[in-house]
């Protein structure tokens, strides 16, 4: 009588299927990464496109802006790394949460009571940290083609600025404000793997 055959997988057939859905998870990984990215870059624009129209409105309505200082855009920010209260911008020279409090509310009655985030998610360039987006009122004394502006500036994934026109820093050191000039840009400035975006609002 023959012995029975044995049946079932050689190592090597194990070893192949491992390999393949050790790709197949790569891949998954890789492209769940990418969708979560262009969520938060979509969150970010439709927060800025919302604040960009509420400024608009509110100057028509009230002949200025609602601060000639700085503000965060959105109240839901977290802490910066080392840091010790909620902030926007950068982790080298964080705007707080609390800062221009009663000009972020004034903004609720142009956007239907809310004030919409952008991403709160943290774009790395070198060891800081930017989030968000923020206002940049009169005070700041910014310039396109030597006209006063304000500014939006928010911070995505990615080499462009989904909304705009956008435009460079080309001049404008310490004592001296910063200056933007025509023609717009694909993004105001780079940062790792990420989008620094300065959008500006004429101020006549």
């Amino acid at each position: 009588m023959f012995p029975k055959k044995q049946t079932g997988f050689t190592i090597v057939e194990l070893l192949i299927v491992v390999v393949v859905i050790a790709i197949l998870a790569a891949i998954s990984v890789v492209a769940y990464t990418g969708i979560q990215d262009r969520a938060e870059v979509a969150k970010t624009a439709s927060a800025v496109r919302a604040y960009r129209d509420a400024f608009v409105i509110y100057k028509q309505e009230n002949g200025s802006y609602p601060s000639t200082g700085g503000f965060c855009l959105g109240d839901q920010y977290g802490i910066f790394t080392g840091g010790s209260s909620p902030s926007c911008r950068y982790s080298t020279a964080p705007i707080l949460v609390t800062n221009g409090a009663s000009a972020r509310n004034s903004l609720k009655t142009y956007m239907g009571g809310q004030l919409p985030m952008p991403s709160t998610k943290l774009i790395m360039s070198g060891s800081t940290e930017y989030v968000g987006a923020h206002f940049y009122g009169s005070s700041y004394n910014y310039t396109l083609d030597a006209s006063p502006v304000v500014a939006i500036e928010y911070y995505v994934k990615g080499d462009t600025c989904p909304v705009g026109p956008v435009y460079a820093i080309v001049g404008g050191s310490t004592p001296a404000p910063p200056a933007f000039t025509t023609p717009s840009v694909a993004r105001s400035g780079s940062l790792s793997g990420g989008s620094r975006c300065f959008l500006l609002l004429p101020n006549d």
